[in-house]
């Protein structure tokens, strides 16, 4: 197995990174002549080469695996950090990437992970569903509108396809000033909406609602002043 020792900085693309970098070019390139169909938006969407910086490195092109210790993986905005990582079907349609230790995601203005280990599953040439584990995980996004929403679990899962995060294991989700906790919660990305779900052991979910201010605009008018007499002022 080939070994790296030196701090390199490589575009890889058609190596070490093919299988990631190609599932999300794959992902954008035309398919039919016909309108598109609408598909969630990724949490973590670029395009471009990928490219990393890494302190050792190992890659085994019969195994289609690699080692990698002290790893920095940009493509566009996004920028991803962990201690170590392993990929296997390097170069393959199929593939998972497990990265671990301080693992930390951002991908502005979409959203942020971070973590103690993450795995990302390539189906199909293509990033299926990423899963971040921790004590605990965490993530963070804002809305076109601004709207901040939060979240912590032991495990949150981000299935692409559906647009969907799923937080589980001491759950807890604050969308602006309202928060929700429970064994299991349910955020869809493309509608803001959240589902959260007891457990069988008869673990409840906790939600607070804060109470919004009241707009002054469109208030209906006071009541009407009583004329006074000539010459009077009140």
């Amino acid at each position: 197995m080939p070994s790296l020792r030196s701090r390199t900085k490589s575009w890889l693309l058609g190596g070490a990174l093919c299988g990631l970098a190609g599932s999300v070019l794959a992902a954008s390139a035309p398919r039919t002549a016909q309108a598109p169909t609408p598909r969630a938006k990724p949490l973590f969407n670029a395009h471009g080469t990928y490219t990393f910086d890494a302190a050792s490195s190992e890659i085994d092109y019969k195994s289609h695996t690699g080692a990698f210790h002290k790893i920095t993986i940009q493509q566009g905005k996004i920028t991803v950090v962990a201690n170590r990582a392993h990929a296997s079907g390097l170069g393959r349609p199929d593939g998972e990437w497990t990265l671990q230790g301080n693992v930390q995601v951002h991908a502005p203005p979409h959203g942020s992970l971070t973590s103690d280990q993450a795995v990302v599953q390539i189906n199909d040439s293509q990033i299926a569903r990423v899963t971040v584990t921790g004590s605990p995980a965490q993530f963070r996004q804002q809305s076109a509108q601004g709207r901040i929403t939060q979240g912590h679990a032991n495990q949150i899962i981000y299935n692409v396809t559906a647009g969907t995060v799923h937080l589980s294991q001491k759950a807890w989700v604050a969308v602006g000033r309202d928060k929700f906790s429970g064994p299991s919660i349910l955020y869809n990305i493309i509608q803001e909406r959240i589902q959260a779900t007891s457990s069988g052991s008869g673990e409840r979910v906790h939600i607070t609602i804060a109470p919004r201010k009241r707009s002054h605009r469109g208030s209906p008018p006071g009541p009407a002043r009583a004329p006074q007499p000539a010459g009077r002022s009140s």
